[in-house]
């Protein structure tokens, strides 16, 4: 089981592409992962989020979201080269 005290990030980042990637070649490998999708639009600061405070014009529709790809501590090395 892959915990926070046990695990190591393969990839943190924007591109989802690259993010379906890496998660096609760790399956292919047979190696466990977690991952974890972040809105940074709907973060709450203060009195409401980003986008209800400032708007979403003029922000790129591709980095409003960050993802990230979480392993277990012995499948670091091998997930490293599966994900290149």
């Amino acid at each position: 089981m892959i915990t926070i005290f046990n695990s190591r990030t393969v990839y943190l980042g924007n591109d989802m592409k690259r993010f379906g990637e890496i998660r096609d070649g760790l399956d292919a490998a047979g190696i466990q992962y977690r991952y974890k999708v972040k809105n940074r639009m709907s973060d709450w600061s203060g009195r409401a989020t980003l986008r209800g405070r400032m708007g979403s014009a003029g922000n790129p529709a591709g980095l409003a979201y960050m993802y990230e790809i979480l392993v277990h501590k012995k499948d670091y090395e091998r997930a490293l080269e599966t994900s290149r």
